[in-house]
């Protein structure tokens, strides 16, 4: 449990839910700042602005450029800005749905985040800007009478790996006055060239999950956002059978160093049933690969885009699956989700057969798009009710 004075290995920042992120970006109120004076301190320009009914304005003050692009997810391809006499460049545009996209812009050929914007997509690589769409009936909006639980940032030593390691844990609200309760937790995983904030910060599980406990579909826990990569091994293609020696490394760190310091530092329950873990892409590969080696610590594994090859199943889990009785028993939520243009999608259909073959029982969620944190977040929204349900306010239980 989390100790009265923090040891000198583990710096945790609380963070309230609420007061992460504002509604959307700097000045997406809806005038962009206009009819106040501006001081020398002061960005003169904001972007991106949201007017009523999507649309956005981007804008990006680059008088010496020659062309200037803008690139998201929320379009296929790039469109050109318009340059004003002012030297800002300047695009706007109907974005639907609402959701929180990705983009950048280009200029001259050379790819930029939005300065005006404080918003980014935490990556090892690039790191595009963030556009947060309002909706009030979107999960990843907080809301101000929906308690707020904390996110807390933590270093933690790896005696493995021989190293300091980044980890970031959410709390539910009251979690810090409820001494003595034990909670549920849910290890969850991003993607390749993620870092362990992106669940947070892109993902938004935190509100998500405030949400989620607030309305009664889900149980109040733990979640656990790990840093996915291994040094030892790099990102192999999870279609090569090298990428399980980079998850039996990921399972290892998981199992022997970071799930024994969550148990000590935290008030997890510590039976397997109230464990599952879980990821996005390379996370979900990891997910799958930690729960086939430990069916004794985890009752269920959800794959968000992730799969194992066939090879690599019967390598590994040749045993755990002959018997699909057993293997169904063991598990009580084999959860997948994929988007019809996601480049893993065969992936993820040829790990499927592999079960279909063997007669193990799995539940699919298909979707539309590709392979987004558009994507990821539905994933998410939808299991948390499944890995751990809540009761709703009539007191049933939900299971949906």
């Amino acid at each position: 449990m989390i100790k009265e004075k923090v040891k000198h290995a583990v710096c945790c920042i609380a963070m309230a839910a609420m007061a992460c992120f504002p509604a959307i970006a700097f000045g997406q109120d809806g005038d962009g700042g206009k009819g106040r004076q501006l001081s020398g301190w002061d960005n003169p320009v904001v972007s991106p602005v949201a007017e009523a009914g999507g649309k956005v304005t981007f804008s990006l003050s680059a008088p010496g450029a020659k062309n200037v692009e803008l690139s998201g997810q929320f379009m296929q391809g790039r469109r050109p800005m318009v340059k004003g006499e002012d030297g800002v460049w300047r695009i706007s545009m109907d974005i639907a749905p609402a959701d929180i996209y990705p983009y950048s812009f280009v200029v001259d050929g050379v790819e930029i985040s939005d300065p005006s914007n404080p918003l980014t997509f935490p990556n090892e690589r690039f790191k595009a800007s963030l556009l947060v769409m309002p909706s009030e009936d979107a999960l990843y909006m907080p809301q101000a009478d929906v308690p707020g639980g904390q996110v807390r940032y933590i270093t933690y030593y790896s005696k493995r790996m021989k190293a300091f390691r980044p980890l970031l844990v959410y709390t539910p609200a009251g979690y810090d006055a409820s001494q003595g309760k034990d909670y549920p937790v849910l290890y969850l995983i991003s993607g390749t060239t993620d870092t362990e904030e992106t669940w947070f910060k892109v993902g938004r599980a935190n509100v998500i999950a405030d949400r989620l406990i607030a309305e009664g579909r889900a149980a109040e826990m733990l979640i656990v956002m790990p840093y996915g990569y291994m040094s030892a091994y790099g990102t192999p293609d999870p279609s090569s059978t090298r990428s399980a020696d980079m998850y039996a490394d990921f399972t290892a760190e998981l199992t022997e160093e970071i799930m024994p310091f969550v148990e000590r530092e935290f008030r997890v329950r510590q039976d397997r049933e109230d464990r599952v873990v879980a990821g996005f892409s390379r996370g979900g590969g990891q997910a799958l690969f930690t729960a086939f080696s430990h069916p004794d610590l985890f009752s269920a594994v959800g794959a968000y885009a992730a799969y194992l090859m066939p090879e690599v199943m019967d390598a590994h889990f040749a045993s755990l699956f002959g018997d699909a009785a057993r293997a169904n028993s063991l598990f009580r939520l084999k959860w997948f989700g994929v988007g019809s243009d996601d480049f893993l999608r065969p992936g993820v259909e040829a790990h499927l057969r592999y079960f279909d073959q063997k007669g193990i029982t799995y539940k699919l969620f298909p979707t539309g798009g590709g392979h987004t944190w558009m994507n990821a977040r539905a994933y998410l929204a939808e299991t948390l009710p499944l890995f751990f349900p809540g009761k709703k306010a009539d007191g049933s239980s939900h299971s949906n």
